[in-house]
């Protein structure tokens, strides 16, 4: 069901949220479960499969966790299919708008963080760190970023082009070379894919980014709508191991190709965290964490027996 998402290897969260919000809604409209069990049964199996292909990011649990919860209840009032259809398409659409609300709600709380001629050093792709940027672009300040390509699909170098269509001058480097040209940034400015009491989970490269700002005493951003906040106990930090033939296709024996997308950066190396409620410290990062309800089923997916 989720075969596309499963290889879509550059896309962000939220967008990634998105596309997967858009295709459980399909599955529920066309869905031919004859009665409330065997519709729940469906459900329980694509949000199993959906959080399988994209365990790291956050908001994927955090939707399948949504749209559990809110079938549960309509399944103990009673009601029909139609009505189970209607709801998940409903917690689909619901995630979808506050997704993009969310971004937009994040560029205009974190632009501020961009003062006039700053150098901004960032990796990958982040719908929420280019909304950052083109809100503090579009308010009339002028700055640079120093962006890595983010091998190996690249998808910085894709990033570097939508941030020059904003007016926004870029400097694309290799990844290698970004830690050290941290040195002449004023900050570092990364998207979070997911955000828990101790750690971000970032696109792999974040972690020497982190070192490097430590370093050079350059504040260390994570911007991150709430979506992206979810209890340690069911995060994970250890990225899955991704086609290792986009590094070396034709690798010979006693060699091992080893092709992590995502790594965990503590807590500790980051200033704040930016979000739609704004720019949080770490005790209000905690506070948020403690105040998030998990459902029951979705506990049953991510540890069953």
């Amino acid at each position: 069901m989720f075969e596309q998402l499963a290889q879509d290897s550059t896309s962000g969260a939220s967008a990634t949220m998105r596309a997967a919000a858009l295709e459980m809604a399909r599955m529920a409209e066309t869905s031919k479960a004859p009665d409330p069990g065997e519709f729940w049964e469906e459900l329980t199996a694509a949000c199993t499969e959906l959080i399988s292909v994209k365990r790291e990011m956050a908001p994927v649990i955090n939707f399948a966790g949504e749209v559990l919860s809110s079938t549960q209840r309509v399944i103990l009032s009673g009601l029909g299919t139609e009505a189970l259809r209607g709801t998940v398409a409903m917690a689909s659409e619901r995630a979808i708008e506050r997704s993009e609300m969310a971004t937009e709600s994040v560029g205009r709380k974190g632009c501020g963080l961009v003062e006039d001629g700053v150098t901004v050093a960032t990796l990958s792709t982040s719908e929420c760190v280019l909304e950052v940027l083109k809100q503090a672009r579009e308010s009339g300040r002028k700055f640079r970023v120093l962006l890595s390509e983010s091998r190996p699909a690249l998808e910085g170098v894709e990033q570097a082009r939508r941030m020059a269509a904003l007016g926004i001058e870029v400097v694309l480097v290799v990844d290698a070379a970004l830690p050290h040209r941290i040195s002449e940034s004023g900050l570092v400015l990364v998207g979070a894919d997911s955000v828990t009491s101790k750690e971000i989970v970032c696109k792999i490269g974040a972690y020497p980014l982190a070192l490097a700002a430590r370093e050079y005493d350059v504040p260390m951003v994570a911007v991150a709508p709430l979506d992206r906040f979810i209890p340690e106990a069911l995060a994970v930090s250890q990225s899955r191991l991704a086609d290792p033939n986009q590094i070396l296709s034709d690798a010979p024996a006693h060699l091992t190709v080893e092709n992590g997308y995502f790594e965990p950066v503590p807590l500790d190396f980051v200033r704040s965290v930016v979000t739609e409620k704004g720019i949080f410290d770490r005790e209000e990062v905690e506070e948020q964490l403690r105040i998030r309800p998990v459902a029951p089923a979705l506990l049953q997916i991510l540890f069953p027996r």
